[in-house]
């Protein structure tokens, strides 16, 4: 009798053990919901992205919050966070092209003529022609423009203290090295993600294709997400 009772007890210790592991399984035909968002082994803890969602969340809002330390610097000299990103670029190159700039800051050159035509009629920018080519301009800061800049120099110094002064050099080369990957690595996305193979597979409706990380053997996600 008390060997049964004795077994009884381990059977039902199992069945709550194994009942504690089961998870329901989740609806569309089995599969996690939301669908993993990365499938790199490098980011997956457990079959699971939360730590790289957490960690995307962390490099969107750093990001934003660089743009409004922008938005500062170029309040505190008058000017708009796009123009000043411009007056830095010709500040730090002595002097570039309508081209140039734009291409140094990632905007259309129709857009940087507008704004940098507003900078000139207020004396920030001189404009000259470009004898090597005549189709456009060579602008350099001119000396209001220039100190502007120097006036500039210990407020941006400051913040950019506070942002990156807790990097030992070793963590800024580091961290350098990594920003620069990851630029060239959001290159090739946009690239790929603006591709007529994914962009028609969206406007068909049909399910977009594997790509060559994706068709590799990946590791099982959990079902739910943590």
């Amino acid at each position: 009798m008390a060997k049964a009772k004795t077994t009884a007890a381990l059977q039902s210790a199992s069945t709550r053990k194994a009942s504690r592991k089961t998870m329901p399984a989740p609806p569309g035909g089995g599969q996690a919901f939301p669908p993993l968002s990365i499938s790199s082994r490098s980011f997956l803890s457990d079959g699971s992205d939360a730590e790289f969602r957490r960690l995307i969340y962390h490099v969107l809002s750093a990001s934003a919050m660089l743009l409004k330390s922008r938005e500062r610097f170029a309040s505190y000299i008058g000017v708009t966070a796009p123009q000043y990103s411009m007056m830095v670029a010709i500040g730090e190159a002595n002097s570039a092209t309508i081209g140039q700039i734009a291409q140094s800051i990632h905007v259309s050159s129709p857009f940087v003529t507008a704004e940098v035509g507003k900078l000139v009629k207020r004396g920030i920018i001189d404009r000259q022609p470009n004898e090597a080519d005549a189709r456009s301009s060579i602008l350099t800061l001119s000396d209001q423009g220039k100190a502007l800049i120097q006036q500039l120099g210990p407020y941006r110094r400051m913040a950019n203290d506070i942002i990156f002064g807790s990097f030992s050099p070793a963590e800024a080369k580091q961290f350098s090295k990594a920003i620069e990957q990851l630029y060239a690595n959001c290159h090739r996305a946009l690239h790929e993600l603006d591709s007529p193979r994914w962009q028609n597979g969206a406007a068909n409706g049909s399910p977009p294709p594997r790509s060559r990380a994706s068709s590799a053997k990946q590791p099982s996600p959990r079902k739910t997400r943590a």
